[in-house]
């Protein structure tokens, strides 16, 4: 019959992973000169920008839409100025499948653009094609009633400690960072932009007592030309700093975030002395937080009854925990030799990179990660037919990062980052280029625990007693708990009749006296 019993129970949260899914798309499109610029002659750059600006849940599905925003510098038939620019947006849409998707997950999504290929197809059109990788991944939020501990008459119980990490503080925002900017006397007066880049530099974002500091720099770098066609060059970097409130942030919240530059919009201003050498600068960065916090509570593992039948249901759970994390900066110092039929260099106008990642995998101890850095060198050539030229070096790496307690199979995120970025002729024919990179690196792996989620006592039908002792030598991997429940004593028994003070001590060979009771 069920005899009483005492349970004591808590609610557990935690996530799970649903699934990951990665597709690429190919984007097509045309690209018309405007009216107010000159027939196309050769293409030397161009780059894109994706934005994702929508997705959409339901079952099985993901659905988004965003835009591609690409830049063709050029030089021009019969063109008055060195260089031209032209801008368009190819408009973006689709979706990605995902057995098991539920409207209910959390789900993240990221688009980076792999490929871009402009070519010249008439004087006014240009043929854009471009290569668009596409991840996703959904996570479900799972709750339990666990067992935290239970008394029932004669009953042994074994608890112990399960260790979580919750994420906390989530959260979403963005800000504006407004500045003016100055040409210097010795680059000529800014009329038009030809091409921007604004990357984010030196982040950081440190939790506070309800709210989180963000800080760090824009690196903005500008090619453009005056009003007779000269060119220019300007890289600076803006410090900014700001708070973004979040009720949930403690000054021990373990937080991290990604920082992204979401608009930028550059207009050229008149200064005091009436030259336009002034840049008002606008730019609006988004921030997504996340705080993990991790959590012990007390579980019951086991429970018997020497004298009775215990019955527990027991559930298994998978949830992710952070074995480490780390950040360290390091300097890429590349020399760069011009290829045959490349035009010699008078003199660099201007460098460009970009930092990509190829592939992070968990290593004994540690985190490595490839990837290639790419940049492309502006040039000035003694040519006349050809003052200009651009070439382009692609520099693979590899970097390790030290994470103690990491093994092969863990999960590694490693996000790369370029902060400095500078070419330095050495002669015509050679020049070289250094970076400065950062990586942020983090291990993850699936953990596995029993939990307790139901117990039940029955008393044992009578029967006429029978002392027993029996001489028990331990094996490997014993535990006092796990002689105890088999022979259906208990450990305070096992301990008092042999005399052992710590009862985390007992090793292989190791002879007990069982004292029990049998029914």
């Amino acid at each position: 019959m069920p005899l009483t019993l005492a349970k004591e129970t808590t609610e557990m949260t935690w996530k799970e992973q649903a699934g990951e899914q990665a597709t690429q798309i190919l984007l097509e499109g045309d690209m018309i000169v405007p009216d107010s610029k000159p027939d196309l002659s050769e293409i030397l750059r161009c780059e894109g920008r994706v934005k994702l600006k929508d997705k959409r849940i339901s079952d099985d599905r993901i659905s988004f839409s965003g835009e591609m925003e690409v830049t063709v510098l050029y030089r021009a038939k019969n063109g008055e100025k060195p260089l031209y620019a032209m801008k368009s947006t190819l408009p973006l849409e689709d979706f990605l499948h995902m057995d098991g998707l539920g409207k209910e997950m959390e789900v993240s999504l990221g688009a980076e653009l792999e490929h871009l290929d402009c070519r010249i197809i008439k004087d006014r059109k240009v043929s854009v094609k471009a290569v668009i990788a596409v991840e996703a991944a959904a996570e479900r939020k799972k709750t339990a009633e666990i067992l935290t501990g239970a008394e029932g008459k004669d009953m042994e119980t074994l608890t112990g400690t399960l260790r979580m990490e919750n994420d906390t503080a989530e959260g979403k925002d963005r800000f504006t960072v407004k500045e003016e900017m100055t040409i210097p006397p010795s680059q000529p007066e800014i009329g038009e932009i030809l091409m921007e880049n604004v990357r984010l530099t030196e982040q950081e974002i440190r939790p506070l007592d309800g709210r989180a500091m963000v800080r760090g720099n824009l690196c903005i770098n500008l090619l453009y030309t005056d009003g007779e066609g000269n060119l220019g060059s300007l890289t600076e970097k803006i410090p900014f700093n700001g708070y973004l409130e979040n009720g949930a942030i403690e000054p021990k919240t373990d937080l991290s975030g990604t920082l992204t530059v979401e608009d930028c919009r550059l207009t050229p201003t008149v200064d005091e002395d009436g030259e336009t050498r002034q840049v008002h600068m606008d730019v609006t960065v988004g921030a997504a937080l996340k705080g993990r916090e991790t959590t012990e509570q007390e579980i019951l593992l086991d429970a018997y009854a020497p004298n009775g039948a215990v019955s527990l249901q027991k559930e298994t759970i998978t949830y992710p925990v952070t074995v480490g994390s780390g950040k360290n900066q390091f300097t890429l110092k590349e020399r760069i030799s011009l290829e045959n039929g490349e035009m010699p260099m008078l003199r660099a106008e201007n460098v460009w990179g970009e930092v990509r990642l190829s592939e992070a995998r968990a290593i004994a101890d540690g985190v490595e990660a490839e990837g290639v850095l790419t940049a492309d060198i502006l040039y000035h050539c003694a040519d006349d037919a050809e003052p200009m030229a651009l070439i382009r070096r692609g520099i693979p790496f590899t970097q390790t990062m030290e994470l103690r307690g990491v093994m092969e199979g863990d999960e590694a995120e490693v996000s790369l980052r370029l902060e400095d970025l500078d070419f330095q002729m050495l002669s015509e024919g050679e020049g070289e280029l250094r970076a400065t990179l950062t990586m942020e690196a983090a291990a993850k792996r699936q953990e596995t625990a029993e939990v307790v989620t139901d117990i039940a006592l029955e008393d044992r039908a009578e029967t006429k007693p029978m002392a027993g002792a029996v001489i028990y030598m331990v094996q490997k991997g014993d535990s006092l708990w796990k002689i105890a429940k088999r022979y259906r004593t208990t450990v305070a028994d096992i301990l008092a009749v042999n005399e052992i003070e710590n009862p985390d001590l007992i090793y292989p060979g190791q002879k007990l006296l069982i004292i029990r009771m049998k029914r």
